[in-house]
């Protein structure tokens, strides 16, 4: 993509009242990083009755084996054999000489929620060092790439920021609590068009900036620049 072009294109979108015009243009780069994160995901779901009624049959009596709770429950011996073995995998039963409920089991049983571990996932994620924070967004190929803004500020980032980015909110059965790693991969120039603007009528001066990463004016980036330029002045 030709930066020179884009930016034409992005000057033509920029928000401009009457009495008020460019009187500066320039271009930058900042930082993000790649962030391989995995995860083992949880998926929590309504407990359907028939795992109910197990749990709640282990709780009251005592059962040596599956046949012995097909008779009582008067259901197949298969389908007990498999959602016990479901229970036993999630830790919601322990069989020895009789099946007993774990706390785990006895908690899950009183919210009528069951919690299954999935299998590890992994996500790429953007972290902007700049923004103290995991952006969305998309890489783009340019011709070519302009200075980095100059800054201070290191890539530190929780797995707190790492949960929340990675988290999906359209699926509302499946859940993040941990991450089991965190690899940095590779660090991205990302573009950025900045503009002066002057108010004729006021006689004030703005600064707006616009991101090709998460493709949108980014305020954060015009606060830290005028940051920067008042302890300049300063």
């Amino acid at each position: 993509m030709e930066l020179q072009q884009l930016e034409r294109q992005i000057q033509k979108q920029l928000p401009r009242p009457n009495g008020v015009e460019i009187v500066k243009t320039k271009q930058f780069s900042i930082p993000i990083q790649t962030i391989l994160a995995k995860y083992t995901p949880i998926r929590r779901i309504p407990m359907d009755i028939l795992m109910k009624m197990m749990l709640l049959t282990f709780q009251t009596g005592r059962f040596q084996d599956v046949e012995m709770v097909a008779d009582v429950l008067l259901v197949e011996a298969l389908f007990i054999e498999d959602l016990l073995q479901k229970m036993k995998k999630t830790g919601l039963v322990t069989v020895e000489e009789t099946i007993q409920l774990t706390e785990k089991g006895r908690s899950q049983l009183a919210a009528g929620i069951f919690e299954e571990q999935l299998e590890e996932m992994e996500q790429e994620l953007y972290y902007s060092p700049l923004h103290e924070a995991f952006l969305q967004g998309e890489l783009a190929e340019f011709d070519e790439f302009p200075d980095e803004l100059s800054h201070e500020k290191m890539a530190v980032w929780t797995d707190e920021q790492i949960v929340a980015a990675s988290s999906n909110d359209d699926d509302d059965e499946t859940f993040i609590t941990s991450i089991n790693s965190a690899e940095e991969l590779q660090i991205h120039d990302v573009p950025c068009f900045q503009y002066v603007l002057h108010d004729t009528n006021k006689n004030t001066f703005d600064i707006r900036v616009f991101n090709t990463f998460t493709n949108a004016w980014d305020v954060q980036l015009e606060q830290l620049i005028k940051a920067s330029e008042q302890n300049d002045k300063n």
